[in-house]
Order: C-alpha cells, then sequence, then structure tokens
C-alpha cells in the first residue's frame, strides 16, 4: 500500500475528530503544525464559545436560585441549565488536554503510516467504522432531541411549567434575562433566541466529540491489540527453519509495540478522566430529570414534549453507556473479531491470548519474552470517572438505577 494511500486512511479515521474539533476551535492547538492565523481565530472561536455558554447560564442561575420561587418551574430548569453547565466544564476538560489529545492523534497518524500488511489495514479500517458509526449515533440523537428541544418544543408546549416559564406568547428556553431589559421585544428577542439555538449547537457538539474522542481512541486501541495478536499468531505459524535470533528480535518488535499500546492507553485516560467524571455525575442527575419530565409531559399529553425528551433520555442514556462500553473493553484489552452496535460477538483478554497461542514450539530463551508481556497485559488498562470509579458496563447500570432512586426522592419532594 503507499504512503499517499496510508496518509489518506489516517486522515479518514480522524476526520470527525478534525471537524468537530475545528468547530470548537481546538484543532489548530492539535494539529501537527498551525499558522499563526489559525490560532488566533481559534482562540477567538473559543472565547465565543465561552461567552455564548456564560450569557445562557449566569442569568438562568440567578433566577433559579434567586428569583423564582415555584418548585415545579426550578425543577424544569435545573436539567437544561445543568447540561450546559456540564458541557462548559467538558469543553474545559478538552482544552486543557489539547497537548494529550495531539499525542493521540500522532499515535493514530504514525500507526496507519507504518501499516504494510493488508489484513493488519483491514482491522484498522473495520475498527474506524466503529468509531464512526458511534459517533454517528450520539450525534444524530443529540442533535435530533436538542434542537426540538431548542427550536420547537417552546412553541407547542402548553403544560403548567412552560406557561409558568415564560410571560410572554414568545417563548424564552432560558429565563432570567428581564432582570436587565425585556427579552420579548424585538429585535432583543431574536437575539437571545438565536444565541439560544447557537448555544445549543455548541453544547452538542461537545458531547458529541466527547463520545467521539473516546471512541475514536479506545477502538483504535483495541485495533492494535488485534494487530499485535495477530503478528504473534503469524509468528507461532511460521517458526520453522528460523533461527533463535530472528525469533527474539520479532518479539522484541513485538513487546515494543506492546508498550507503544500502553502508553497509548496511558494518554487516553489522561484525556478522558475528567470528562467522564463530569459524564458519571450529570448523567445521573439529568437522566433522574429527564425521567421527570417524560412523567409530567405524559400527565399533560404533551405529544412533542414526550417525543423531545424521550430523544434526549435515550441520547444521554446512549451517551454514557458508549463511555462504560469502551471503558470496559481497554480495562479488558479485548480484541474483537466480529463487531456489531452494543454487542461483541467474541472477545478475549490480551495476556490469555498470547498464552493460548502455541508459544510452546519456541526455544527457551524466545519463551521467556513472553512472560513480561503476559504479565503486564494482567494489569487492566482502565478509563476511571476521575480516578474515582471504574467505567464499565456495570458502571453503566449503577448510573442508571441510581437516577431511578433520585427519581423516587423527587417525586416524593414534590408530592
Amino acid at each position: 500500500m503507499s504512503l499517499l494511500s496510508q496518509k489518506t486512511h489516517g486522515e479518514e479515521s480522524i476526520k470527525f475528530t478534525k471537524w468537530l474539533l475545528s468547530i470548537l476551535g481546538v484543532w489548530p492547538f492539535v494539529k501537527r503544525q498551525s499558522t499563526t492565523i489559525e490560532i488566533r481565530l481559534a482562540i477567538l472561536l473559543q472565547l465565543f464559545c465561552h461567552i455564548l455558554l456564560a450569557f445562557v447560564i449566569i442569568p438562568s442561575v440567578f433566577h433559579i436560585f434567586l428569583r423564582e420561587v415555584n418548585l415545579n418551574v426550578q425543577i424544569a430548569l435545573f436539567g437544561p441549565v445543568g447540561f450546559v453547565i456540564t458541557n462548559l466544564l467538558k469543553y474545559s476538560a478538552i482544552i486543557y488536554h489539547r497537548d494529550s489529545i495531539r499525542r493521540c492523534i500522532n499515535y493514530i497518524d504514525s500507526d496507519w503510516r507504518a501499516i504494510r500488511d493488508q489484513d493488519h489495514r483491514d482491522i484498522m479500517m473495520e475498527n474506524v467504522s466503529t468509531a464512526k458509526n458511534l459517533t454517528i449515533l450520539c450525534a444524530s440523537f443529540m442533535y435530533t432531541g436538542g434542537m426540538m428541544y431548542h427550536t420547537v418544543m417552546p412553541f407547542l408546549l402548553t403544560n403548567p411549567i412552560a406557561a409558568d416559564r415564560n410571560s410572554s406568547n414568545r417563548p424564552i428556553v432560558y429565563p432570567g434575562y428581564d432582570i436587565v431589559f425585556n427579552p420579548y421585544v424585538s429585535p432583543a428577542y431574536e437575539m437571545i433566541f438565536i444565541s439560544h439555538c447557537l448555544a445549543a449547537m455548541i453544547i452538542y457538539t461537545i458531547t458529541t466529540v466527547s463520545c467521539n474522542l473516546a471512541a475514536s481512541f479506545v477502538t483504535h486501541a483495541c485495533g492494535q491489540i488485534q494487530i499485535l495478536i495477530a503478528r504473534l499468531h503469524y509468528l507461532m505459524d511460521n517458526d520453522e527453519d528460523k533461527s533463535e535470533k530472528y525469533l527474539q528480535r520479532e518479539i522484541g518488535g513485538i513487546i515494543r509495540y506492546h508498550a507503544r499500546i500502553l502508553r497509548f492507553t496511558v494518554e487516553i485516560e489522561k484525556i478522558l478522566r475528567e470528562i467522564c467524571l463530569v459524564e458519571v455525575v450529570a448523567s445521573t442527575l439529568i437522566i433522574c430529570l429527564l425521567e421527570y419530565y417524560c412523567l409530567t409531559t405524559w400527565n399533560e399529553s404533551e405529544t412533542i414534549g414526550i417525543c423531545t425528551y424521550l430523544i434526549l433520555l435515550i441520547s444521554l442514556s446512549f451517551n454514557i453507556f458508549i463511555f462504560c462500553f469502551i471503558g470496559e473493553l481497554l480495562q479488558e484489552q479485548v480484541f474483537t473479531v466480529k463487531y456489531y452496535p452494543f454487542m461483541l460477538l467474541q472477545f478475549s483478554n490480551a495476556g490469555t491470548s498470547i498464552y493460548m497461542t502455541e508459544w510452546y514450539r519456541l526455544p527457551p530463551n524466545s519463551v521467556l519474552m513472553l512472560i513480561l508481556m503476559i504479565a503486564i497485559a494482567q494489569v487492566p488498562r482502565k478509563i476511571t470517572a476521575g480516578g474515582l470509579i471504574d467505567l464499565s458496563r456495570n458502571s453503566f447500570i449503577t448510573v442508571i438505577k441510581t437516577s431511578l432512586v433520585y427519581l423516587n426522592l423527587l417525586r416524593t419532594v414534590e408530592a
């Protein structure tokens, strides 16, 4: 395969990451070379995003805690405002870890440039396809439900909570501006409405890029483990008439390859540590509130509201599921034989896979070199939420159960 083709596939593997980070003004800080103009424009874009999110958060928080006395309205506002604050924190974490993101992207680029075997290339392409599918699903859910919430639902809801949230027939998703000026007259209303839509695009882009970074980096790591095991199996199956020196050199290369994968996983965990902490805490609370909103709109027979809240509920549940699922993939150092969304048909621990090869056919000195690799593989690579919670499928179940407990508590308080 030509170097140009390898470079093209490497760029294709991070295409969505590039698009999403460019929207947020982060890409010039993570790509290999950026011009001064690109850096300055990126800084301005980041400043614009922060100002826009602050324009939503500050009046709304002030309104919730200092002006609003209706508990139902406060509960109705906690969810959307909390979601904006959550994504602002994730945005800050992404910017803070831009150097680690750059190193991970360089790892991916180097791996694509070094690929020589067509089977290895197919493995990497399969994992790229997995990451793309997860990103597309996340973006589809988030943008569909989110933009419905900001553009369609405020004009159609007629339940008491929605009515109390706005003092005009021209609804505003995030209140609190009336303390400074009248937000319901033109052109103030149009400017606020547009700013809220732009803020919504930003927060759903942040949510999507968080999922994309996790999916792209972890699936790439899993693909590299698949390639490592494939190289080892090839060596075992073709060890006849090969000198011990040759075998030791090849196994040494495999061990260095494994060490490189481990360094890559360390960078992944560093990037996702704060993002996952915010995601777990916020998802538990916001999923609880979305369940509450679904019940409220169901009782009021608001079809548009029910559909919107259900889409958002599925979106956030799917999002936290992805983080927990890929956290378990990395923790077990699995390699996939065939992948379908939400299901692994076959997987195996890397250390166990090495042990199950016909290692006994190798010379004794070569076998000793595999012991370190098996030992290191027994120490799981983890994605943690702030170093406090190991993300796994059990963590996802815990999040859902906790949200239901909070829902029961919330309904008790309301009653």
